[in-house]
């Protein structure tokens, strides 16, 4: 069994694919459609809340707002370690958190050759 994370999780690129608010405190909420088929997306128009909000902390807003595209895993890593420099093991943590936000469709993960 291998290591997370590789070499390979850390040179890929998140990108963000969806929507977020901004709150007062400077954290993030992300809105996911509770549908995310094209086919019933027509449901979601029916709905009261047709979006789950997941607030993030000062740490997962640090992460969100990194995964721009541009940076890789690892330089988001190192980005959220100089932010919060006390922490231990921010290059695991914040490798299992966008490996989370992609299992749940807010990121796309994209190789590192093809951003």
């Amino acid at each position: 069994m291998s290591a997370f994370p590789d070499e390979a999780f850390l040179a890929a690129v998140p990108l963000q694919a969806l929507v977020a608010e901004s709150r007062e405190d400077g954290t993030v909420v992300l809105l996911r459609p509770k549908i995310l088929s094209k086919r019933w997306a027509w449901l979601l128009r029916l709905m009261k809340k047709p979006a789950y909000r997941v607030k993030l902390d000062a740490r997962g807003t640090a992460v969100w707002q990194a995964c721009d595209g541009v940076r890789t895993v690892g330089a988001v890593a190192e980005l959220v370690g100089r932010a919060f420099p006390g922490d231990p093991d921010t290059t695991t943590r914040t490798a299992l958190f966008i490996r989370e936000l992609v299992r749940g469709g807010f990121i796309q993960l994209y190789s590192g050759d093809q951003a």
